[in-house]
């Protein structure tokens, strides 16, 4: 009889290792997948037009004092 429990611990354990790996298995492939579609969209928007100011390019803009706290 504890033969018979020690064999069914035995693959029950198997059974759960195998759903983890599984899973874990699946999970890494939706990351992976999910990753490599943000590297190939952030390419393909990498081109930017020329209208847009480049990086450390100054824009010049003018603005209006809304309100003014006095401390």
């Amino acid at each position: 009889m504890t033969v018979l429990a020690l064999a069914a611990a035995f693959f029950f354990g198997l059974i759960v290792l195998a759903l983890v790996v599984g899973f874990g298995l699946l999970f890494w492939l939706g990351i992976r997948l999910r990753l490599g579609w943000m590297r190939r969209h952030i390419a393909l928007n990498d081109t930017a037009p020329a209208s847009t100011p480049q990086k450390g390019a100054v824009i010049d803009a003018e603005y209006t004092v809304v309100s003014r706290h006095k401390d």
